[in-house]
């Protein structure tokens, strides 16, 4: 469905629209949406806490992860990049599964948690080897994988899942990823979806990129939106920044189209500050555990996994489905 401004047909296709067909392979009132999903998060954050980057936890992880993507059918393999600053390392998962063209989809969460560099932080409990991270970034983990098994068939779009390590500051491991792609690869990435931190949030937020152009938009926010509302689900849209704040994302940056899935106390969701890239619980390891979450924020976890599954299981079915252009009578 996208090739996202990077010709001139496909950008006639995509402006207009696509099928409305909702996603045959499950009933639209499938009760089972999100329930894979929180099995995994729930056992990723038991089993593996303290995910921080170069540590044994964030390998085992990425282990489970390599299983799961395997056994669904996925071309998947480990990515150890060794850095040059603390963390001194980061291990990333990548899972892919070709289609008939060579454009695809990134679908990205990331398996590390913070730790704590600095007095104030250990006072405050950031990160560190207890830290089961449901929020920051477990569940979204959770997502991905149950995505993945609602996705395992065949699309005309290659469809790529990434699980990345070194995504806490200095963020070594998203920029070694964007920085091994090729020339070939980066105008073949139709669209990055970033999962992170989907839990906590009052609102269920969809974030366009702020280089994103409103045809992509229509195809992305605008459609999770209408998808939501079928469901009776409340979901927030908007650009990630606006014109005032041009910060980019290291993704937009590398020039690819993106879309961020997230969850936000904020009323508005207007500029990169108002998206709220930090977690709502702050990465406290006496907050963002089963525990907590269970206590403060009953049944979020179920629910925020079947929304999320909910949404991102059609449309991510659509937009791996090029739209047939049609000619038009002037």
């Amino acid at each position: 469905m996208l090739r996202l401004l990077k010709s001139k047909s496909a950008l006639a296709a995509l402006c207009l629209g696509v099928s409305l067909t909702p996603f045959t392979g499950y009933a639209n009132t499938d009760s089972s949406f999100g329930k894979v999903a929180e099995q995994h998060t729930r056992y990723i954050a038991t089993y593996f806490p303290g995910r921080m980057s170069g540590t044994p936890a964030e390998f085992l992880t990425a282990e489970y992860l390599l299983q799961q993507f395997t056994q669904l059918g996925y071309r998947a393999h480990i990515r150890h990049d060794p850095g040059t600053v603390r963390p001194l390392s980061a291990t990333s998962v990548v899972a892919e599964q070709p289609g008939k063209l060579a454009e695809e989809i990134l679908v990205i969460s990331h398996i590390d948690t913070p730790q704590s560099h600095t007095a104030q932080q250990r006072r405050h409990n950031v990160g560190g080897l207890t830290f089961q991270g449901i929020d920051n970034n477990a569940a979204s983990l959770g997502v991905m994988l149950e995505l993945a098994k609602r996705l395992a068939a065949h699309h005309q779009y290659s469809l790529r899942f990434v699980a990345l390590g070194g995504t806490q500051p200095p963020q070594q491991g998203i920029n070694t990823y964007l920085q091994h792609l090729s020339a070939d690869q980066r105008k073949n990435t139709l669209l990055v979806v970033d999962i992170e931190n989907i839990v906590a949030g009052k609102h269920l937020a969809f974030l366009s990129g702020n280089t994103t152009a409103a045809a992509v938009r229509k195809q992305t926010t605008d459609r999770a939106k209408t998808i939501a509302q079928q469901h009776a689900i409340q979901l927030m849209t908007a650009q990630l920044a606006s014109r005032r704040s041009r910060t980019l994302t290291a993704y937009e940056q590398a020039g690819l189209p993106y879309l961020r899935v997230t969850a936000s106390n904020a009323g508005k969701l207007t500029t990169l500050a108002a998206g709220e890239t930090q977690s709502v619980l702050h990465d406290d390891a006496a907050k963002d555990n089963l525990a907590y979450i269970q206590r403060h924020y009953p049944h979020r976890l179920a629910q925020r996994s079947h929304q999320l599954v909910t949404i991102l299981t059609p449309l991510l079915r659509e937009l791996l489905t090029p739209t047939r252009t049609v000619t038009t009578k002037h």
